[in-house]
């Protein structure tokens, strides 16, 4: 059976979901005086965007109160129309966030990196995309650890105030076989389903031939 996105959300529901909001190490608590107060002027205001949410299991509300628990109430949050979510972070949060990710994003390479079947593991420099060079037996499991990857590169796109994301994150994932060099899969996550199998994998290493 090909291996696809709502494959791998299936399997790890629970593990994705949380990184909407809560995943990573306990924050440096602030004083609060209720959901959604602040302590310190709102120096930022983030857009998550439905597509994200969607992407990790989650909705709108649910990470809002998420963002709530993980803060203490120091991140302000609203629910847009259109199922986003907007934050509204001081320079502390806006650093805790970021350093979540990254975390996050390390922990994710090395989990993935870590398979046997797994060669290389190459992510850009903006986390629009990433490349896993890989051996044919990484077709015969789900590996979670590579939607985890993408949700951490999402999350580190729609974070960074320098991006050209405009609105929507992108992440562009390419399997690559380990023996030959050919690509076997490639697709634009969210927009695009990234799906692959032995069988489709070795069909592509045939032709490249």
């Amino acid at each position: 059976m090909p291996i696809t996105r709502r494959t791998l959300l299936a399997l790890s529901a629970g593990a994705i979901a949380s990184l909407a909001g809560c995943a990573g190490g306990e924050p440096e608590p602030e004083p609060s005086l209720g959901p959604g107060a602040q302590t310190q002027p709102v120096q930022l205001r983030i857009t998550v965007p439905a597509s994200y949410l969607a992407f990790t299991g989650n909705t709108a509300d649910e990470a809002a109160l998420d963002y709530a628990d993980y803060s203490d109430g120091g991140i302000g949050t609203s629910v847009l129309d259109d199922g986003s979510l907007e934050l509204y972070v001081t320079d502390h949060w806006y650093g805790q966030l970021r350093a979540m990710w990254e975390d996050e994003l390390d922990k994710s390479l090395d989990s993935l990196g870590a398979g046997d079947d797994v060669a290389s593991v190459e992510v850009a420099e903006g986390h629009e995309a990433v490349t896993v060079t890989a051996r044919p037996s990484f077709a015969e499991h789900a590996d979670a650890d590579l939607y985890r990857l993408v949700a951490a590169c999402g999350f580190l796109q729609i974070l960074d105030p320098e991006s050209d994301w405009q609105g929507d994150w992108a992440v562009e994932v390419a399997l690559v076989d380990a023996e030959t060099g050919a690509e076997v899969a490639r697709a634009a996550l969210p927009v695009e389903e990234l799906s692959y199998s032995r069988e489709s994998w070795d069909e592509a290493v045939s032709a490249g031939a």
